[in-house]
């Protein structure tokens, strides 16, 4: 398969993108639950993890922007299977709406999170691997907001959680029982 996305598998950018953004928020929420159970409150030991997690939570959303992107100049797309009954195409096109709106509030509201914290007025700088500081729209912080954000974080986590298992039950569904190219399609591109 090519570069394009045709009727019958998608090309490898959006593979590519697909499988690079499940890497990632794998890695992402390992790190994350480590990060929040390893380190008590305050710990200075845990500064550099917490660096890392924003500086990937950056990845993630730009790679579902290059996604996005990449998926709206490239309207063709593999077509569902035509025994797919219509309650199981609804699911699946809501699945996918969820996944995506997840995916860009996740990274969102963690940097929501890190930027109204009060640390921020100490001279804690949000930075992207060292590189760039990230803008900080609360200044001064709010321990209160930020533990708002801290909260919203972790629900869209779970709610991500939630639906990428259906996700993944999905494709394996396709796979195993009614043994169509679904999921072929994402890792072969045909």
């Amino acid at each position: 398969m090519g570069l394009r996305n045709t009727e019958h598998g998608w090309g490898w950018p959006a593979r590519a993108l697909h499988w690079g953004v499940a890497a990632v928020i794998v890695f992402m929420s390992g790190l994350g639950l480590y990060m929040t159970n390893a380190f008590a409150p305050g710990d200075l030991a845990a500064f550099a993890s917490y660096q890392l997690h924003k500086s990937w939570g950056f990845v993630v959303f730009v790679l579902v922007v290059l996604r996005v992107v990449w998926r709206l100049s490239h309207r063709t797309a593999p077509e569902l299977p035509s025994a797919m009954p219509g309650w199981e195409r609804v699911l699946s096109q809501g699945v996918h709406v969820a996944l995506y709106t997840l995916m860009f509030a996740l990274p969102l509201t963690g940097w929501l999170m890190v930027s109204a914290s009060p640390l921020q007025d100490m001279g804690v700088a949000n930075k992207v691997f060292g590189l760039f500081e990230m803008p900080d729209p609360f200044v001064p912080g709010s321990a209160a907001l930020s533990d708002t954000f801290k909260e919203l974080h972790g629900a869209v986590w779970w709610g991500l959680m939630g639906t990428l298992v259906l996700h993944v039950l999905g494709a394996l569904k396709h796979h195993y029982v009614t043994r169509d190219r679904v999921l072929s399609r994402m890792v072969r591109g045909r």
